[in-house]
């Protein structure tokens, strides 16, 4: 006798098992972020500590440190840096972001690269959430927790 279960979703570094990817997922700080395997973290805390990356132009110590807020009914991610949509594909496998950095105007660099769809790796039903995606011959993978 064999059961399906359809309910499950699968991640290539997890499975997620009757739970709703749009609820599990929070929001949450980014504690990893990479590109081609190099960390971006420290890249990433210089380049947002000042101006035009802060909107009150005072040094953030630790940008990444802030909290990126999700409304799962409004499908936006919010957080001091910026806002934006955040979508979970129909598959749920994949999320499309399209943020504005703060001062985006005054030449602030989107710390999600573009408007680019990520492939979900991780989604823990503690909300955590590791996605990838390929950019300019790089692959970017950032980590919520």
């Amino acid at each position: 006798m064999i059961v399906s279960f359809s309910g499950c979703k699968k991640y290539p570094e997890n499975t997620l098992w009757f739970k709703n990817a749009e609820k599990v997922f929070k929001g949450g700080r980014i504690t990893s972020y990479s590109a081609d395997g190099q960390d971006l973290m420290p890249y990433y805390k210089n380049l947002y500590s000042t101006f035009p990356y802060n909107y009150c132009g005072q040094k953030l110590d630790d940008a990444l440190s802030l909290h990126f807020n999700y409304d799962n009914s409004n499908k936006e991610i919010s957080s001091d840096l910026g806002e934006g949509s955040f979508k979970f594909s129909k598959t749920k496998k994949e999320v499309a972001i399209i943020f504005h950095p703060v001062n985006e105007d005054f030449g602030a660099e989107n710390i999600f690269q573009a408007r680019l769809s990520w492939k979900v790796l991780k989604l823990t039903k503690d909300g955590q959430l590791k996605i990838r995606a390929d950019y300019n011959f790089k692959t970017y993978e950032i980590q919520f927790n």
